[in-house]
């Protein structure tokens, strides 16, 4: 019998509802993990609760809060009796013009894409020293584009910040490792739930400048590459996932987009 890859690891998972996080405490899960999940949405947070098997639990968290990114790390560290690792995933994508763009708009991007994930990672890292343990931080392969996709200047200054956050991370702490996933477009709740009209407007565009390859990939696919880097031995400093083509046969177009 195979043995479970993360078998007894303790695991905290934010953003664990919906989308990739969901699928990364499954996936987890199902390596022998014991994992805390936390959201800020409860009823589904329940819904993978209930998924992920017994040997994980759930907790509320708002990751704008700050005093709440505290509170979850202890509840997670107590239940778990440490951490072993922390897997930040929350993510939001607003799509506007730059010159459209408030203060709200970029408040709400940088509080949830980087400033809860310096929150949480500050709460677990003595847990995480004590363990020699693993942070993974989703990123984006957007940043790398040239220019960057029109409609995205907020989200991709966020990701670009959290990849230097990263890198501040690991120079001031070694012996913990600090990875970044950097993941092309995905399915994922954030990107059914996107008003038709937003997806008209600004696909289409990204597509015709060839920065998109016409299709998303499954949020599972991500999570397989988590639990890699999670099992190695060594230590990931950046990974990145990109979507193939449309052409290869099983694979998921963008909802909406050439129909």
């Amino acid at each position: 019998m195979t043995r479970a890859r993360l078998e007894k690891r303790r695991i905290l998972v934010v953003g664990a509802s919906a989308g990739i996080g969901r699928a990364t405490s499954l996936a987890l899960a199902r390596e022998g993990a014991r994992v805390a999940l936390a959201s800020r949405r409860r009823e589904l947070l329940n819904e993978t609760v209930t998924l992920a098997g017994p040997a994980c639990q759930g907790f509320e968290c708002d990751v704008r809060d700050p005093s709440a990114c505290e509170h979850l790390v202890n509840q997670a560290s107590e239940a778990l009796g440490g951490l072993d690792a922390v897997v930040y995933a929350p993510g939001i994508t607003l799509l506007a013009k730059i010159e459209e763009s408030d203060s709200d708009l970029w408040r709400t991007t940088f509080e949830t894409n980087l400033f809860g994930a310096a929150l949480i990672t500050r709460a677990a890292l003595p847990h995480l020293v004590r363990s020699r343990g693993k942070v993974v931080f989703f990123s984006s392969i957007s940043i790398d584009d040239r220019p960057p996709r029109a409609g995205m200047a907020a989200y991709v200054a966020s990701k670009v910040a959290l990849e230097s956050m990263a890198l501040a991370w690991q120079g001031e702490h070694p012996t913990v490792s600090f990875t970044t996933l950097a993941i092309g477009d995905t399915l994922t709740e954030k990107v059914e739930t996107t008003p038709t009209e937003a997806v008209a407007e600004w696909v289409p565009r990204w597509i015709a400048a060839g920065l998109m390859p016409g299709r998303l990939m499954l949020a599972e696919s991500v999570a397989d590459q988590v639990t890699n880097i999670l099992a190695s031995p060594e230590h990931v400093r950046r990974l990145a996932i990109t979507p193939v083509a449309p052409e290869i046969p099983g694979v998921m177009e963008i909802p909406g987009v050439g129909e």
